[in-house]
């Protein structure tokens, strides 16, 4: 497989990525790196922004490599660093918009996920879901607002945000698509 260079490959190439989790958590067999494409040869194509720190390693559940896929943890009130190659904690939605829009400058990427959460042990299914949708919009709708590169790129079409939703029952991502109200907000800013 080769590094997806556009938007559509990039998302293509993450729910193809959960898919084969997915059934590999659903036959009982392990993560292997024989799908996965070399490190030599990947370069970032996506930016995850996880809401919480999710239990399930990106390298997993979307079946990449670790040069593949940076990721940013919004954890406000905590400005400690999060263990791994690219995953850097976040105090606040304002260093969010910041550093995502840096990153957007200085690695090139062709899509951008706002990841939520869905737990594994949740009473109110519907509920839990509703409330991770509502957050990933959320940090997508200031993204959006900030009139940065990411918004310009996204505005060019050279760069597609996301929103989804990672079960964690499962393992399976739950795709939002884009904001509903993007256009406009790109509108805006303008």
């Amino acid at each position: 497989m080769l590094t997806p260079s556009d938007p559509t490959t990039a998302l293509a190439a993450l729910i193809a990525g959960n898919q084969r989790h997915v059934d590999r958590r659903a036959n009982g067999r392990s993560a292997t790196v024989s799908t996965r494409i070399p490190p030599a040869s990947a370069k970032p194509f996506a930016l995850s922004i996880e809401i919480e720190r999710l239990h399930e390693p990106l390298t997993d559940l979307f079946d990449v490599s670790v040069d593949q896929v940076h990721s940013f943890v919004l954890s406000p009130g905590s400005g400690d660093m999060r263990s791994g190659r690219f995953e850097v904690m976040v105090s606040s939605e304002e260093d969010l918009v910041r550093i995502v829009d840096g990153s957007v400058d200085a690695l090139g990427f062709s899509l951008v996920v706002v990841l939520g959460r869905l737990k594994v042990h949740v009473a109110e299914i519907d509920i839990a879901f509703r409330s991770a949708e509502n957050r990933c919009f959320g940090i997508a709708r200031q993204l959006l607002s900030s009139n940065g590169p990411l918004a310009a790129s996204i505005g060019a079409g050279r760069i597609r945000m996301v929103g989804a939703v990672v079960d964690e029952r499962d393992g399976r991502v739950h795709w939002l698509g884009e904001h509903p109200d993007q256009k406009a907000l790109l509108r805006a800013g303008k």
